[in-house]
């Protein structure tokens, strides 16, 4: 069941979260466990898969990254355990990110260590920047062209993140 339709909205990286919030409620009340206790077990299995699914699918729209990657994976756009090519000037720019991190692991240095999180906080911005216009878009349909751009925003900022939980 895709997640945009199940809670109304069209297929976007902008939600508006009254909204979304707003129908998950009425979808929780709807289908809640309990009120089908009196129902056959089929219909209260299915009511807390349905339940379930509602959850889910309300912590996926609820986070950007989240979405991004569900939308990207709806679209076969990004498989799971996919190979993909970084452009090399990132690639560099990890690798000095990195550099930096191990001299860290040996030698705590606040001031070294704020450095470093404003190279990346710049990093995160600049490749935002490259693809911010879609992120305002009220529906998304993705020529090849943006489709690419967002793969390459995706796996960026995967990389990016995991730097980043290293950096705490």
């Amino acid at each position: 069941m895709n997640y945009f339709t199940l809670f109304e909205i069209p297929v976007s990286l902008k939600v508006d979260q009254a909204a979304l919030l707003k129908k998950y409620y009425v979808l929780s009340k709807q289908y809640h466990p309990d009120n089908f206790t009196l129902s056959d077990p089929a219909s209260q299995e299915e009511s807390e898969q349905l339940t379930a699914t509602i959850n889910e699918a309300k912590k996926i729209l609820d986070s950007p990254y989240c979405r991004l990657e569900y939308i990207l994976r709806e679209k076969n756009i990004i498989q799971d355990d996919e190979k993909y090519n970084l452009p090399p000037t990132f690639l560099s720019a990890m690798m000095d990110i990195n550099e930096e991190l191990m001299e860290l692991e040996f030698e705590q240095d606040e001031i070294h260590s704020t450095a470093v999180r404003n190279v990346v906080d710049a990093m995160e911005r600049d490749v935002y920047r490259e693809v911010s216009r879609l992120f305002e878009l009220d529906e998304l349909k993705l020529s090849e062209q943006e489709a690419s751009l967002l793969k390459d925003y995706y796996y960026k900022k995967k990389y990016l993140q995991r730097i980043r939980e290293r950096l705490n």
